[in-house]
Parts: C-alpha cells; sequence; structure tokens
C-alpha cells in the first residue's frame, strides 16, 4: 500500500502521523516550512480544559479537554507539568446577567459587568465536576490577606484557585510526537519519513514532493490528511478540493518579561484576570520570565507574517498594570513578543473569543483518494483529534473499525523526549553563552529535522526564550550546522545575519 500523507508538521498534523505510524501504514509528513512554525509556536503554551468554554455549556468540549489533559500530564511529564491558576475577584455577585446572556447568544452577547465571586466558584465546581477522577487538586479560594503573600490590586478581595497545566515548549513537543513516530513506524516494520521545507503539488491522481535538498517524489497516496492549520484553506486549494472556506483565522499575541519581581508575585501559580473589555488573559510563570497573553483579533493576511502590533503590546501591558501595580511594566520591560492565528472554523461570529475550539474533521469526497482537512484543534486536545484521524483514514482504505485496540493506539503510549538518552555524541564542551554541550547540539543536528540556524535558535533548543542570547552563540551554532553539512562552508556568517534580523524583526528581540 502507498503511504499516507500528512501535509502539515504543526502539533496536529505530527500527531496524526504518529497514530497513523502506530496502526502500521506507511507515512509521509510534509510542511513548508518546518516543524512546529506555525500556530504551534506561538500558543499560551497550556494544557487545560477549557474554563471559559463552560460559559457557552460547551461541556463536551471541556469534558474531553480534561480527559486529554490527565493523558498528557500521565504520558509526558518532561513537557507537561501541573500548575495552579487563580483568578482574581473583585466582589462576591455580578455576571449572572451575563452568563446567561452568553448561554443564550453566544458570541452576540457583549458582557456589561465583572464576573463575580459566586459565578467563578460555580464554574469552578463545574469544572472540577466534569474533571471527576483527575489528578490535580480541586479547585478553592483564597481570601487575600490571609494565606497570599504577594496580592494583586488592592481591589480584589479573593482568589479562585484551579488546577490546569503547562506545555512550555510545544515546539519539543511536537518534535518528540514525530521521534515516536519514526519509533513506531520501526516497531511495526512500516516506514516513516519527515520532508520539511518542502513542496506538495497534484497531478491528477498523482503527487509530487519537493524536497529541499532538490529531489522529486512522485507516486499516488493511499490518502492525504491536511492538517495545514491556518494554512488548509491553501492546502485544499493547491490539492483542488474545491472553494469552500473552511477556515477563519485569528490573531493572538503575547509578551514575555524577564521580572523577577512578578515571579515572586505569581508565587509559580499563574494569573487568569480579566481584560478592560471582558477578555481573559493569563499571567504565567515561564522558566526565569513571565509569559503574558493573548488577544484575540480578526486576521485575513498570510499566518507566518503576523506579528503583535504596539496595540497589542499595550493592551497586555496595561492589563499587567492592572492586575500588578506594585509590579508596574513599561514598554522597556518587554524581553520579546510572539504572535500567531489560531485555525478556527469559518464562522460569522461577531465574538472571535466566541467562536468554538472545537476540532472537526471534513471529508472530500470528489478526490481520487480519501482526503480529509482537520479544522481547529488545540494543543491539549491533540491526541484525540489524531486518534479520530486515523480511525477515519483506517475506514476509508480498509472498511476497518474507527477505533483500534489499545496496542494500537496512543492511549497509552508515553511520549519521551525526542533525545530521551540525552544523545550518543560525547562532547562535553559548553555552547557559549548556553548550558548546551556541542554534543547534544551536534545529535540534535542529526536526528530532529534541523535545516536552518532559526531552527535550532527557536524551536530545537528554544533559546529564542533564554534570558540572555548572545550573537556568540549564534555563531558558534552556525558554524557547528556548517560542520555538520546543514549549511554550506562560508554561509555562516549569512545565516548569523538572517537569523539576527529575523529577531528583531518578528519577536522584537535584539542580538548582540
Amino acid at each position: 500500500m502507498q503511504p499516507v500523507v500528512v501535509i502539515g508538521a504543526g502539533i496536529n498534523g505530527a500527531a496524526a502521523a504518529r497514530e497513523l505510524a502506530l496502526s502500521g501504514l506507511d507515512v509521509v509528513v510534509v510542511d513548508a516550512a518546518d516543524i512546529a512554525s506555525g500556530t504551534t509556536a506561538y500558543s499560551s503554551r497550556l494544557v487545560h480544559g477549557g474554563l471559559r468554554y463552560l460559559e457557552y455549556a460547551d461541556t463536551a468540549l471541556v469534558r474531553e479537554s480534561l480527559a486529554e489533559r490527565e493523558r498528557l500530564v500521565t504520558l509526558a511529564p518532561d513537557f507537561v507539568r501541573p500548575m495552579e491558576f487563580r483568578v482574581p475577584v473583585e466582589r462576591r455577585l455580578g455576571g449572572f446577567v451575563d452568563g446567561l446572556g452568553k448561554l443564550l447568544l453566544g458570541g452576540k452577547y457583549k458582557p456589561r459587568s465583572r464576573r463575580g465571586l459566586w459565578v467563578v466558584r460555580f464554574g469552578l465546581w463545574w469544572y472540577d465536576l466534569l474533571a471527576a477522577g483527575s489528578s490535580l487538586p480541586k479547585s478553592h479560594v483564597i481570601r487575600i490577606g490571609t494565606n497570599f503573600l504577594h496580592p494583586p490590586a488592592k481591589r480584589y478581595h479573593w482568589l479562585c484557585a484551579y488546577s490546569d497545566a503547562q506545555m512550555r515548549y510545544p515546539e519539543q513537543f511536537t518534535v518528540a510526537l514525530l521521534a515516536d513516530a519514526r519509533r513506531a513506524a520501526e516497531e511495526q516494520g512500516s516506514h516513516f519519513t519527515v520532508h520539511n521545507y518542502a513542496r506538495v503539488e497534484r497531478e491528477g491522481k498523482r503527487l509530487r514532493i519537493f524536497t529541499r535538498a532538490g529531489a522529486v517524489e512522485e507516486f499516488e497516496p493511499a490518502a492525504v490528511v491536511n492538517a495545514g492549520g491556518p494554512w488548509g484553506d491553501d492546502v485544499t486549494q493547491a490539492l483542488g478540493c474545491g472553494h469552500r472556506r473552511l477556515l477563519s483565522g485569528t490573531k493572538g499575541s503575547h509578551i514575555v518579561v524577564f521580572r523577577d519581581d512578578i515571579r515572586r508575585t505569581l508565587d509559580g501559580a499563574a494569573l487568569y484576570a480579566e481584560a478592560s473589555d471582558g477578555r481573559p488573559v493569563f499571567i504565567i510563570p515561564f522558566g526565569e520570565a513571565t509569559l503574558i497573553g493573548t488577544t484575540d483579533l480578526p486576521y485575513e493576511g498570510d499566518p507566518a507574517t503576523a506579528v503583535a502590533s504596539e496595540a497589542e503590546i499595550d493592551y497586555l501591558l496595561d492589563l499587567a498594570g492592572n492586575v500588578l501595580p506594585s509590579c508596574p511594566l513599561t514598554r522597556g520591560d518587554v524581553t520579546l513578543h510572539y504572535s500567531g492565528v489560531r485555525p478556527l472554523p469559518f464562522t460569522d461570529a461577531s465574538t472571535p473569543a466566541a467562536i468554538t475550539r472545537r476540532h472537526a474533521i471534513v471529508e472530500h469526497p470528489d478526490m481520487p483518494w480519501p482526503t480529509l482537512t482537520l479544522v481547529g484543534g488545540k494543543l491539549t486536545t491533540c491526541r484525540s483529534l489524531a486518534e479520530e484521524t486515523a480511525g477515519a483514514v483506517w475506514k476509508k482504505l480498509l472498511g476497518g473499525p474507527t477505533s483500534k485496540s489499545p496496542t494500537a493506539n496512543s492511549r497509552t503510549r508515553p511520549i519521551p523526549p525526542a533525545l530521551a538518552n540525552g544523545g550518543t555524541i560525547t562532547d562535553e564542551r559548553r555552547v557559549v553563552g548556553a548550558d548546551l554541550s556541542r554534543g547534544f547540539v551536534r545529535e540534535v543536528i542529526r536526528t530532529q529535522w534541523v535545516h536552518t540556524l532559526d531552527d535550532l535558535i527557536e524551536r530545537r533548543l528554544m533559546l529564542l526564550f533564554a534570558r540572555e542570547l548572545r550573537r556568540a552563540t549564534l555563531e558558534e551554532l552556525a558554524e557547528l550546522l556548517v560542520e555538520e553539512r546543514v549549511l554550506a562552508e562560508g554561509t555562516a556568517d549569512k545565516a548569523v545575519a538572517q537569523t539576527s534580523e529575523r529577531l528583531r524583526a518578528h519577536f522584537g528581540r535584539t542580538v548582540e
């Protein structure tokens, strides 16, 4: 049987590829850019049940998300860690009418007041109920001034605490999914290939894959899974799947600050607060830094060019300043910012936050081979979406069951780091300006589909988020890429210049 082609190497494409490999199918993954370089790299980095989805009574999505949260905490402890979230509350009453309005009118309703203590407590009680059996602690209320050492703004009187989880680096998690898919294919005796920085063309019943190395692969696929995320409609157009619009992007921006006083104030817990327009915004511990986001704005441009605007940055700074006035932030505190586009279902909802985060699998019956487009989805439900996708492919290809035995799916399979043993190259010399050995970096380059300096900085070594990032670090890593024959001789300086400019223009980060 010919391979199943997965177009898109974000978290949903990688999870789908892994699930298909586990079921014994040959799989080829293709992406026009790098692994996890789209929406995956620009999320809020949370694994959560979706507390705010309860405002729209989407209990099915919350229940699924909470179940998948528990799985990821258990199966991927190297990537997903439990975290306490605290909701600052000003008064006992408020939010009842708004809650009813959202339930009845959905995105057409505009909130008029902030949520009060009793509304928040009811929501968290409901959340705990849907998470029955979870290993994470249940919600509770903290009276400010008793056992909370660093209170937010004085107008708040309570903190309603609940549990969710953080996936600090979904970029590395996505690579780990693909590495495990490669491992699963070896176990099954099937074939698994990843082509990032590649292009796909359709010619009748055949696909052509043009790889970065200049090679051309041409074959008739067994099936195609379009996991293009916000580029999904572009993929359907390129494949000739019709002109129906499936996706509607919204832009979400974040800022990263390194302020030790804010980290001490958060004390390891995240704050989930309301902005001036009623939108929920997170202030999240992020290693040595603090992550603040996100915005939610309609977006129609190329997702690759989405950059946080000054207005969005000011919006997030204003929110943080209102919630934590004892730790005032200025524009100069923003070490970097990032912005991505959510691949949400196309809808006419007037409020972006009201667009469902539930995923869907759309079939294209007029194609010469089974073709599926993944719409929506989020970090938390990547595995369940992948299982649904593999079941749909099996059903189309073999007339088989829509679900498989536990030995053929990912429900209980752990997700180790891509280099679970730390690598085999014994070069312990440290990379200048980074707590990394040169041997480890070489192993990453050789085994994790690295093609550019940006791949290393942004998505493999995660140095984008290092407190200090030096030009000398970029220079040494570029030379390692040359030594590993990923970059051509004499191109290291050009690569460093291009990466430095991208860091400045795309992330607002200056490297000296």
